[in-house]
């Protein structure tokens, strides 16, 4: 590190918005997009492409999924934490190799409880591979299926741990969707090799800052799932590209290559707002929330059982919740504020519904709670 750098909380707040693609939108592609906040959590699907929504400037829901089912240039698979994300196709192989083995070392107790023996892991990736090269795309039931006929689990929890572990090796990786139903392929014509890629871990970790500053290793091992030792030697490997920033007395960090973005985050503007759907990687990528979410409102953003409700931000600071609900073509959106909304916020949220609306292709109204 090379240079000690003081910020406010609201100067933090927008320096991340900025990181994470919030200040303003791109007119880059999808797989852009994705590679530039490093991931997209992905276990809910609308919550997925909202993320890639209020980073875009006139993409469509329809535009990710032809990234991910036509361009194949991105990649829906476990990865991080043991968790779905969606990833540029082209760095999966790489991820993976990193992710994989402590993801599935993770998971081993699981697995012996639900009887997933070594025995029967190997024969049900052989039936399951032997089964996608004949018909290409299978959904999670007729891999089930597939695994019923030779005495394999095929109900409850082991056939999900099955799949995951599959991904997390590399195995299957997920498909085109077929009668609306996600499928599962053998990645070879899906996936680059990622053998450029010398050191998987100080890569994850530069693009991890890049994405998230300013932030901590302590937020790089959230957000990862990796274990300590492998978290500090990735920071030590790339600390020389790094500067340190104090924001209130907390030591944080940014790239260098970030340096340029600080005028603009010290500067006064006109309030940015954003409506961020569930799970979206700005409250997801840091140990504690409190930059965005004051801790006085965090359980109303996050009440508990893995729920993260959408938010309203206003120059990265949560000023309320938000829920939808759709009637045929026409989506109906609750905001419930935690404080008195300006009339410049409010005219920010018509923008955002108005262009989730057109994201989503549908009319779309809002109302407050």
């Amino acid at each position: 590190m090379v240079l000690d750098i003081s910020l406010n909380m609201i100067e933090a707040r927008r320096l991340r918005l900025r990181s994470q693609r919030l200040d303003a939108r791109s007119s880059t592609g999808v797989a852009d997009i994705v590679r530039g906040i490093a991931a997209v959590q992905a276990q809910d699907t609308v919550a997925e492409l909202l993320a890639v929504r209020v980073r875009t400037e006139g993409a469509t829901a329809g535009d990710v999924e032809e990234a991910r089912a036509e361009e194949r240039s991105v990649v829906r698979t476990w990865a991080m934490r043991g968790t779905l994300h969606l990833l540029p196709s082209e760095d999966v192989r790489w991820i993976l190799r990193l992710i994989g083995p402590t993801m599935v070392r993770k998971f081993r107790r699981r697995h012996e409880e639900l009887g997933l023996t070594p025995q029967v892991y190997d024969r049900a990736m052989e039936v399951m591979r032997e089964a996608l090269g004949e018909y290409g795309a299978l959904t999670r039931r007729q891999i089930a299926e597939q695994w019923a006929e030779h005495g394999l689990p095929s109900e409850g929890q082991g056939v999900p741990h099955l799949l995951c572990r599959a991904s997390l090796e590399g195995v299957i990786c997920f498909g085109p969707k077929v009668g609306g139903q996600a499928t599962h392929v053998l990645p070879d014509s899906w996936l680059g090799d990622g053998s450029d890629v010398v050191d998987p871990g100080a890569e994850l970790a530069r693009r991890y800052v890049s994405a998230y500053a300013p932030t901590t290793p302590e937020d790089y091992g959230i957000w990862s799932g990796l274990p300590a030792a492998e978290v500090r030697r990735a920071f030590g490997s790339i600390e020389d590209g790094l500067l340190k920033v104090d924001v209130e007395g907390i030591p944080m960090w940014m790239p260098q290559t970030h340096a340029g973005l600080l005028d603009e985050a010290t500067s006064g503007e006109s309030p940015t707002v954003k409506m961020l759907g569930a799970f979206d990687p700005y409250l997801l990528g840091y140990r504690t929330r409190d930059l965005g979410v004051g801790p006085e409102l965090l359980k109303r953003v996050h009440p508990g059982g893995g729920i993260i409700r959408p938010i309203i931000l206003v120059d990265g600071r949560a000023v309320a919740t938000w829920a939808r609900k759709r009637s045929g073509r026409k989506l109906t959106i609750t905001v419930s504020p935690f404080e008195s909304l300006s009339g410049e916020v409010r005219e920010g949220i018509d923008r955002e519904v108005e262009d989730i609306g057109r994201f989503l292709g549908v009319e779309a109204v809002w109302e407050m709670e």
